[in-house]
């Protein structure tokens, strides 16, 4: 069992992927991007799966709100919405118990991606 961590870090934002990796076909990933003190989460099962995403159950708006906050990923900034945004200490504990247990933290309220 290996576990294999990517980052990296361009000012106030990072982008940080934790993949699982148990067996050779594992294929599972979490990804971390965040934007100061603020970030979310991307869960993938496995390549070219929709994934699911953190959604922060205090967040008051919704995901069609208009509200987003910009994060980078692939070295361009792109506006993601609100309601995804959690503290990035939480993104962080997550990527942390993603990398020690392989299993989805279930201290984080996941959306399915691919219903929409």
């Amino acid at each position: 069992m290996s576990k294999v961590i990517d980052s990296w870090k361009n000012g106030q934002y990072k982008e940080v992927w934790v993949y699982s990796k148990e067996t050779e076909n594992d294929e599972r990933a979490l990804c971390g991007l965040i934007n100061g003190d603020w970030g979310w989460l991307n869960y993938y099962n496995e390549e070219g799966d929709a994934g699911l995403s953190s959604r922060n159950p205090n967040y008051a708006g919704t995901d069609n709100d208009n509200k987003t906050m910009d994060f980078m990923t692939n070295g361009e900034l792109d506006p993601y919405p609100l309601s995804y945004v959690l503290p990035a200490e939480q993104v962080m504990k997550a990527l942390d118990y993603f990398e020690k247990y392989h299993e989805l933290p279930t201290f984080i309220s996941w959306h399915d991606d691919e219903f929409g």
